[in-house]
This record gives C-alpha cells, sequence and structure tokens, in this order.
C-alpha cells in the first residue's frame, strides 16, 4: 500500500495555501509538494505537527492506494508459505515470521549493489 498526503487539500479548505503551511511550519514548498504526491515519506512527527497547524488529525491528512504490489519471493510457494503463516497467527501474537521472511528474502535476492 503506497501512502500519500492530503495536506494541500485540507489546507485549501481552510484558506490557506500550500506555501502558508509550509512557511509556517519551516519547511521548503518542494518538500511539502513532495509529500502530497506520494514522492517523499512524512515522519509522524511532522505529521502530527500538520495536523495540530491545521487543526484537524494526522488520519484526515493520509490517502492510501491499494497498488498492485510484485511478489515478494519469485518462488510462488515462498510467497504462499508466508501469506498462510500469516492468515494463522493473531496479531500481536507471534512476530518471528517477520525475521524468516527477510532472511528468505535475502537468501531468495542476495546482496545485488
Amino acid at each position: 500500500m503506497r501512502f500519500r498526503t492530503r495536506i494541500r487539500q485540507v489546507a485549501r479548505s481552510r484558506g490557506l495555501t500550500a506555501a502558508d503551511v509550509a512557511r509556517r511550519l519551516g519547511l521548503y514548498r518542494s518538500n511539502l509538494s513532495a509529500m502530497d504526491a506520494g514522492r517523499r515519506s512524512v515522519s509522524l512527527r511532522l505529521l502530527g505537527r500538520v495536523a495540530r497547524l491545521l487543526g484537524c488529525s494526522p488520519a484526515d491528512l493520509l490517502e492510501g492506494s491499494w497498488a498492485p504490489q510484485r511478489p515478494l519471493f519469485r518462488h510462488p510457494a515462498l510467497t504462499h508459505a508466508l501469506e498462510t503463516r500469516d492468515q494463522r497467527l493473531i496479531d500481536g501474537r507471534e512476530c518471528g515470521w517477520v525475521h524468516t521472511a527477510l532472511l528468505a528474502w535475502q537468501r531468495h535476492y542476495g546482496d545485488r549493489s
């Protein structure tokens, strides 16, 4: 899932421009545009500052898109095994599968630098 922000839209509804928001937060306007376009990540701290400035919650500033993702592994059996294990677990119960998945990913793709 890919996230982008709606800072410009929410600011416009509050009577502010994106340049005003950037100026009040001490940011460059280009960084704010990159966050809105989804080209730059946003920290939770910054998202909280923007939300406080605009008088809304941080969740109001986020927009998600379900872009089709490529599979984590080339071999479908590995992806299927990981998804099956993930579905069987109750949230917060065990997180060892994350380490297993990362190790399998590293073995599968190797160092490509």
